[in-house]
């Protein structure tokens, strides 16, 4: 019995609004996450100070 994929209940955390953005994001970028951190990191560029930061960015450990 072969049986066929469904999109699974939604979560009763109204939180499925962030996930239907989330599962487009990852389709227009055939879920390549690198494609997806290219484009994200170049619209970081485009938007420039429309960014608010609200604690400094992790820098790697030094060995």
């Amino acid at each position: 019995m072969k049986t066929t994929p469904s999109t699974p209940p939604p979560d009763p955390d109204d939180l499925e609004w962030l996930r239907a953005i989330r599962r487009k994001l990852t389709s227009d970028f055939g879920h390549d996450q690198k494609q997806i951190g290219d484009a994200l990191r170049e619209r970081e560029k485009q938007m420039g100070d429309c960014i608010v930061r609200t604690q400094a960015r992790l820098v790697p450990a030094k060995p």
